[in-house]
C-alpha cells in the first residue's frame, strides 16, 4: 500500500490576530478573492467551486472534503499546525474540533510550521507577526503533550503504530537530535511504539545520521532564483516580476529527483503553484498548470515508492492552499480535474504506465 497525504492548511476561518493584522474577518479567502492576472495567460482568480468560500468551523464542510479527497485517492491530510512557544498557538479551531468530534472523519498526521509569521508575502516587509521561539526541553515536552491526544486518535495516521509527524524546518531547531530524543522518549513513556518523523529536505540535518528523523521530503516551492535553474527552466519574457516557470515534466521531475540525502526520502507531487495572491508582483509563478503533467508524476511518484521498502508514501502539496495555487479542491477553471488526474495517476502507478485523464469521473 502507499499512503497519499495531502497537505493541509487551516486558515480558513477567522481568528483575532489576523483581525487585529491584516482586519476583520481576514482569511485565505481574502487573497483569493481579490486576485487578478498579472501577465497574458495568467489564471488568476481562481475561485472555489464545489465547496464554496468555506469555513472551517463547519463540520459539514470538513465531511465533504474528506469525500472527495478519499474517493480520489488521498488516505491522510496532513494538517499544519502552529505551536509558537510558551503555549501559543494559532489557527488551532479545526484540529480541536477534530478531537472533540469523532465524526468528523478526517484521516489524518500533524505537521509542526515551525518559523516565524511574517509580513514579507503580504506587503509589509519583514516585520515579525509572531515569532517562532525555541525555549528548550520543558516547552519540547508541554508541546509533546499538546499534540498527545491526536497521536492516539485513531483516525491519526500511523507507520507500524508509529505515529506519522512532519517537521517543517528541521534544521531551525537549535538540537534536533536532543529534540527527535526527547520526543521519542515521551512516546514511549506515554505507551506509543515510537514515532515516525518525517522533516522538509533543506539544510544539513539530512546527512546527519544523529538527527532522528525518518525520512525527509522535497518540497521547496518553485525555484525562488532564476540563474541557478535558468537552462533548466527558461523564464518567459515577461515585462517584470512575478517570476514564471513552466509547470511541466521537467519541473516535476527535478521535484520527484529530490537531493543528495543520507536519508529515505519520500516524493512529492505539487498540482501547481502560484501565490501572487498573496505576494502580487513580487510572487513564484508555475505558469499553465496542467492536470496531464500532474498525473504523470503522480504515477512516476507511486511507481517509484513501490519499488522502496516500507513505509510508502507520496505526500501532495497541497489539498488547499489556495493563495499559494497548491488545490486539488474543485475550482471554477479546472473543476475535478486535478482530482481525477490524481486518481488516474494513482491507478497508472500500479503498472507504470501513465494514462490520459478519465472523463467524466465525479
Amino acid at each position: 500500500m502507499v499512503d497519499v497525504v495531502a497537505f493541509f492548511l487551516p486558515q480558513f476561518h477567522p481568528i483575532p490576530e489576523n483581525d487585529r493584522w491584516w482586519g476583520p474577518g481576514f482569511t485565505e479567502w481574502t487573497h483569493v478573492a481579490a486576485a487578478r492576472p498579472l501577465f497574458l495567460g495568467h489564471a488568476q482568480p481562481r475561485l472555489p467551486a464545489d465547496l464554496g468560500f468555506y469555513d472551517l468551523r463547519v463540520k459539514e464542510t470538513r465531511v465533504q472534503q474528506w469525500d472527495l479527497a478519499r474517493r480520489h485517492g488521498v488516505t491522510a491530510f496532513c494538517y499544519w499546525h502552529y505551536w509558537f512557544g510558551a503555549g501559543t498557538r494559532l489557527l488551532h479551531r479545526p484540529l480541536d474540533d477534530l478531537i472533540a468530534d469523532s465524526e468528523i472523519p478526517h484521516r489524518y498526521c500533524l505537521g509542526w510550521a515551525n518559523e516565524d509569521w511574517t509580513g514579507a508575502w503580504h506587503g509589509r516587509g519583514e516585520e515579525v507577526l509572531q515569532r517562532q521561539l525555541y525555549l528548550g526541553r520543558e516547552d519540547d515536552t508541554a508541546h509533546f503533550l499538546y499534540l498527545l491526544p491526536h497521536l492516539r486518535d485513531p483516525r491519526y495516521l500511523t507507520v507500524d503504530d508509529k505515529p506519522v509527524i512532519y517537521l517543517y524546518r528541521p534544521s531551525t531547531v537549535p538540537d534536533l537530535a536532543a529534540f527527535t530524543s526527547l520526543w521519542r522518549d515521551l512516546a514511549e513513556q506515554h505507551g506509543l511504539p515510537g514515532l515516525y518523523l518525517v522533516g522538509e529536505a533543506a539544510g544539513g540535518w539530512v546527512h546527519d545520521p544523529r538527527s532522528g528523523v525518518d525520512a525527509a521530503v522535497w518540497n521547496p516551492p518553485p525555484p525562488p532564483a532564476d540563474d541557478w535553474l535558468a537552462d533548466v527552466f527558461p523564464v518567459p519574457p515577461l515585462r517584470q516580476q512575478p517570476r514564471v516557470f513552466p509547470y511541466d515534466d521537467r519541473y516535476a521531475q527535478w521535484l520527484l529527483d529530490g537531493i543528495p540525502a543520507d536519508i529515505r526520502q519520500h516524493p512529492c507531487v505539487v498540482p501547481g503553484f502560484d501565490n501572487t495572491p498573496r505576494s502580487g508582483a513580487r510572487g513564484v509563478v508555475l505558469h499553465e498548470p496542467d492536470p496531464e503533467t500532474f498525473q504523470r508524476a503522480v504515477a512516476r511518484a507511486r511507481a517509484r515508492e513501490l519499488a522502496e521498502p516500507a513505509p510508502r508514501i507520496v505526500f501532495v502539496k497541497s489539498w488547499n492552499e489556495w493563495a499559494e495555487g497548491n488545490v486539488l479542491e474543485p475550482d471554477t477553471t479546472f473543476g475535478h480535474a486535478f482530482l481525477r488526474a490524481l486518481a488516474d495517476g494513482l491507478a497508472a502507478g500500479v503498472r507504470g504506465v501513465p494514462q490520459k485523464p478519465s472523463e467524466g469521473r465525479p
